[in-house]
């Protein structure tokens, strides 16, 4: 769809180029031929003539200006697709599609050094759905998306990879680097349980490729899933 998006916009910035060039074109005949000039205000013939070809020009004008209108809506459109394609649709985050793409960029063994994974869920959801109701629990899985997004922010991506359960892949980890960011995630949940009516628990588990006995990017999150008890 973008390439078709863009194959239309180059279209329509030649279609305008060109009507610009004619306009200019006949301004200037119209302004340095003094004959024509003159001659427009006598001659029936040649006043229809141009008055023709200027109102043509002016509505095929129009009539780009509203392509480009329409096209910036189809950007939007667009926009919005890949949004419902990638992302997912209660917490904003990258879904389970997304998630399955950037594993995928890992399929090599070299490319696997240095990463770490680390899988999370909200211990509590389960008695907060049944205490609270699961609009509330919807809420707390989307604020919980927010306060490990924005943690990881300079660290790696995340991800929600089912229903409880997120995703924290950290590229060129150290133990000193993993700490930092599991350090800024337990501050953001504190933060969160000081504020809020409903607390949040959150086990996490991790795992770095340098450390365990794995080849492939799917042994590695098999791992981290199985330290989570999944």
């Amino acid at each position: 769809m973008k390439k078709n998006v863009y194959r239309f916009k180059t279209l329509k910035v030649i279609e305008l180029s060109v009507f610009i060039i004619l306009e200019v074109i006949f301004l200037i005949i119209l302004l340095t031929n003094k004959t024509m000039k003159s001659s427009i205000f006598v001659d029936k013939s040649l006043f229809t003539l141009c008055s023709v070809m200027y109102a043509t020009i002016i509505l095929s004008l129009s009539f780009l200006i509203y392509d480009f209108i329409k096209l910036r809506e189809l950007k939007i459109q667009s926009h919005q697709l890949e949004n419902l394609a990638y992302l997912d649709s209660k917490t904003g985050i990258p879904n389970r599609t997304s998630c399955s793409m950037f594993f995928d960029t890992h399929g090599s063994k070299d490319s696997l050094n240095g990463i770490c994974c680390m899988v999370s869920e909200i211990s509590n959801i389960k008695a907060i759905n049944e205490t609270n109701g699961k609009d509330v629990g919807d809420k707390v899985i989307r604020d919980f998306s927010n306060i490990l997004e924005s943690s990881a922010k300079d660290f790696g991506f995340v991800g929600r990879n089912g229903g409880n359960e997120f995703v924290t892949v950290i590229e060129k980890c150290t133990d000193e680097k993993l700490a930092s960011f599991c350090k800024l995630l337990s501050n953001g949940i504190e933060e969160y349980n000081r504020h809020e009516p409903v607390s949040i628990t959150v086990r996490s588990e991790s795992v770095l490729f340098d450390k365990e006995e794995v080849s492939s990017f799917s042994e590695l999150i098999a791992q981290a899933y199985k330290k989570l008890g999944r």
